[in-house]
């Protein structure tokens, strides 16, 4: 790379501009054909063709792919890339390419502009995980979720990928909010430094590079030294420009990065990206001090891995911000009640100093070690501070200066560098480096101001940040530092880091107190009651609605791995069925949690077959289903439609879907998917998962029914929901449900050779794998009942042995079947996503709680030991 040295400093964000995305040539060990995505005709190529295809990589220009593939090879690269969009590489692990000779290869395939990607290596037949990656994916997220901090779930993620993936060291590499890196975690060869709690600055990863990682989850370098294979020809027939490899596999490294890694004695890497909300949190790293090839099943393996880690870190730090909010507003809740009760409010404010320092610093969000912090109030000129704060003259002057900056903001000001903003705060960076400040008038004039003091840190970082690159002689040319001996700097005029709770716990203040500034205080304490309950109750609610997701993804993982014939099917039913939650979720949040119409959720489902052309006919009144139903029938949908689209009318040009849907005479509703112009139907001889997920998830979900008729011209699968799915806005009740009673069964004996367990569960998914554990262990499921009307007279008259029962049903609290359990004597379980310490009433709080999501062997143990203990169980009459 040649550089200006004029040009003003020079340091690796010099390589910010570097095109990494389009290098023109890819790892030698590997080969790639760009083929033209209508003829097959091969556009470009790169690599060892010769070995790996049997062909000179300058003599396949031109040529159709014909000469290198069987007709039953063509036929697969034309279906799959005719049926899916291949935006990200999907590995081509069965069945496996073959060339003329029978070699098998590794590969993958993807689109872009430039035609049709084809990547090929050697693979490795001798892995251990060569015929089952699945065992590798368990093996790797087997003890997860167990680790209950955030940092052994990194170092426990670091030794799983080491452990399976066999790299001499792999880190946790966390990005820190200035950008730089820090070694979270690490596992490691004992022989070898540790690299652990080492910093890294920014410019080691250029911007380019971090946009990369957040389009591909996985990148891989197989040998740090070696002689790049151009891509021939250079430019694209059908763009004119350069490839653009940002998904390619093989894809040719930086050398100012390969340098990099030489200096550190790295002979091979990859790197596992971890991506929360959209965003590069951090990176699995991976270093091996010898080349190292990671054969493609791996690399699938690895993928999955990083999805799922990633997924399961993002769920970890919401669940931890909540708890934090939910602290938070208890002592708000205080703090407004105390407010309430004051005459002169003004006065009041000025009063509460001690329960505002403690409202930030609360919540399990208090400063590192011994060091304290401060608050301060300014209203209508008047000042009362309390803990180490600045003097009234500097707070004074502050407040001018904040009055200014905050003109047009919306009344909330963070930082932990005061005075790098505002350079008179250096005279008192013992108290108030850092600052987190809330108007509290309408305009920015009256203030609380918490004071964090300056926290001197010694930071260890792996060589000198200041000086990241060299400049040498030859070309003057720009090469990246040559030490990585720990170098220590110190770091003052900072204070600890304001959180994310912290802002929304001062936003929070802010907007309660603009209402008490707007309304008179009795009106206000009694309206602030009110609102703190509902918080309470929604906090609640989003918490045990974020884990009852996660026990749905984790009984989706377990159904569709036992159905799945190859990791790739199981990759790709997994993300389908997953991103179809998602979509539901997303509509449902966009109405606020109260329906979605069917016409918009089979719309979703459904466009992108559309705009491949298919003929579709969406046809009914508009009927929004309550959030319940559709979620159900949004799964539903999505297995129609991807059976249609793998053997049905969406398979082939000229196949027809006509989804219609009407309201019943006594309110419930029918809807019928009918496909038409595909491939000749016969009934399948055993039904997969999609097929009993159509047919139990409704019944189970919303009391529904579901049939599916293979037809010969084509399936045909009819929906029936009761009035009950239906979401109607009324201001009259709704007419209460009638229960038959049910006959009590009396038993000779109170343990049955077969152990009968009820089962109080309203998630389809749940009791689906709760039948096929129940069904391994020889047990006998009574029910399952997904609500408390159902559950009553199974838990009266029904010979059980024990029972497992969810907290929350459909809003609804299972306490009622536990009160009659309880009274019987019948061991049971609470299952549930809540806060067990709070969730339960008093008289069950010694009963034992199962968290979701859970494992099945947890909840057969636990089962087990209810069922030992000694009891009496008194049926009651019928």
């Amino acid at each position: 790379m040649a550089i200006n040295t004029n040009a003003g400093t020079v340091d690796l964000t010099n390589c910010d501009i570097e095109p990494i995305h389009i290098p023109g040539t890819i790892l030698p060990h590997g080969a790639m054909l760009v083929l033209d995505p209508d003829t097959l005709v091969v556009l470009q190529s790169a690599g060892d063709t010769a070995a790996l295809l049997g062909w000179p990589s300058h003599t396949l220009t031109g040529k159709a792919v014909d000469v290198l593939f069987g007709p039953a090879q063509i036929a697969y690269l034309r279906k799959i890339s005719g049926t899916s969009a291949l935006a990200k590489p999907r590995h081509l692990l069965d069945p496996a390419l073959r060339v003329v000779s029978d070699r098998p290869l590794d590969a993958s395939l993807h689109r872009n502009e430039a035609g049709l990607v084809l990547e090929f290596e050697s693979p490795d037949v001798d892995n251990r995980f060569v015929g089952d990656p699945l065992a590798a994916v368990q093996e790797m997220l087997d003890g997860l979720e167990e680790q209950p901090a955030l940092q052994g779930f990194c170092q426990a993620g670091a030794e799983s990928v080491r452990r399976v993936l066999g790299y001499d060291r792999v880190m946790v590499y966390r990005f820190m909010p200035d950008e730089s890196g820090w070694v979270y975690a690490e596992s490691r060869r004992e022989d070898i430094e540790p690299f652990l709690d080492l910093h890294y600055p920014a410019t080691d990863i250029p911007v380019q590079a971090r946009a990369l990682y957040l389009k591909s989850w996985l990148r891989l370098i197989t040998e740090v030294d070696y002689t790049p294979a151009p891509l021939l020809p250079v430019l694209s027939p059908l763009t004119g420009a350069p490839l653009d490899m940002s998904h390619a596999t093989l894809r040719d490294v930086s050398p100012v990065h390969r340098e990099y890694l030489r200096n550190m004695g790295v002979g091979a890497s990859m790197s596992i990206s971890i991506i929360r909300g959209g965003e590069l949190w951090g990176l699995i790293a991976c270093h091996h001090y010898s080349p190292r090839r990671l054969p493609r099943h791996l690399r699938a393996v690895a993928e999955l891995f990083g999805a799922m880690f990633s997924l399961q870190l993002e769920a970890r730090q919401r669940t931890e911000q909540l708890n934090a909010r939910l602290a938070n507003r208890a002592i708000l809740q205080t703090l407004m009640q105390d407010l309430s009760l004051e005459d002169d409010y003004a006065e009041g404010l000025l009063r509460q100093a001690p329960l505002l320092l403690s409202y930030i610093q609360g919540g399990g969000l208090s400063l590192r070690g011994s060091l304290q912090g401060g608050v301060a109030v300014r209203f209508s000129s008047k000042i009362n501070s309390l803990g180490a704060t600045p003097n009234d003259a500097q707070i004074a002057a502050l407040v001018d200066w904040l009055t200014v900056r905050m003109a047009d903001h919306d009344g909330v000001f963070v930082t932990d560098r005061l005075g790098e903003l505002w350079p008179p705060a250096k005279e008192f960076a013992d108290v108030g480096s850092g600052l987190l400040a809330i108007s509290v008038s309408r305009e920015p004039r009256d203030f609380i101001l918490w004071f964090r003091p300056e926290l001197i840190a010694t930071v260890t970082w792996a060589g000198n940040p200041d000086k990241p690159v060299e400049i040498i002689p030859e070309g003057e040319r720009l090469t990246p530092r040559k030490s990585f001996a720990a170098w220590q700097q110190t770091v003052r005029g900072r204070s600890s880091p304001w959180t994310v709770p912290d802002s929304d716990a001062a936003f929070d203040l802010r907007l309660s107190l603009l209402e008490v500034v707007l309304r008179r205080i009795d009106a206000v304490v009694r309206e602030r009651t009110r609102v703190s309950e509902r918080d309470q109750l929604l906090m609640a609610e989003l918490d045990h609605r974020v884990k009852n997701t996660l026990a749905n993804i984790q009984a989706l993982v377990v159904q569709t791995s036992r159905s799945a014939n190859s990791l790739t099917g199981f990759v790709e039913d997994l993300d389908g069925r997953i991103r179809a939650m998602a979509k539901a979720h997303s509509l449902l949040t966009q109405s606020n949690w109260e329906g979605v119409a069917i016409a918009t959720l089979i719309g979703d489902e459904l466009d992108p077959y559309g705009r491949g052309g298919a003929d579709l006919r969406v046809d009914g009144p508009t009927v929004i289903l309550t959030p319940k139903a559709s979620l159900s029938l949004s799964l539903a949908v999505h297995e129609l439609a991807t059976n249609a689209a793998k053997y049905g009318a969406l398979s082939r040009a000229g196949g027809r879907v006509n989804v219609s849907w009407q309201r019943l005479g006594d309110g419930e509703l029918r809807l019928v998917w009918t496909e038409r112009g595909g491939p000749p139907v016969e009934e399948p001889k055993r039904r997969g998962f999609g097929s009993r997920l159509i047919e139990r998830a409704l019944a189970l979900d919303t009391a529904g029914t579901s049939t599916i008729r293979f037809e010969p011209a084509g399936v045909v699968c009819e929906i029936t929901l009761p009035a009950a799915a239906v979401f109607r806005l009324t201001d009259s009740e709704p007419a209460p449900r009638v229960i038959e009673p049910v006959a009590a069964v009396i038993a000779d004996n109170l343990l049955a050779s077969r152990p009968r367990i009820l089962v109080v569960e309203d998630s389809a998914l749940i009791v689906m794998t709760l039948e096929m554990m129940f069904e391994d262990l020889g047990w006998d499921l009574v029910g399952p009942a997904i609500s408390v009307a159902e559950a009553l007279p199974l838990a009266r008259g029904e010979q059980l042995d024990a029972a497992l029962l969810d907290v929350n049903l459909d809003g609804e609290p299972s306490w009622p079947v536990a009160a009659i359990l309880q009274s019987r004597g019948v061991p049971f379980a609470f299952a549930t996503g809540y806060d067990a310490r709070t969730a339960l009433p008093e008289e069950f709080k010694g009963v034992s709680v199962i968290g979701k999501p859970f494992r099945l062997n947890d909840i057969a143990e636990q089962l087990r030991q209810l069922m030992r203990s000694p009891r009496v169980d008194t049926l009651e009459p019928s």
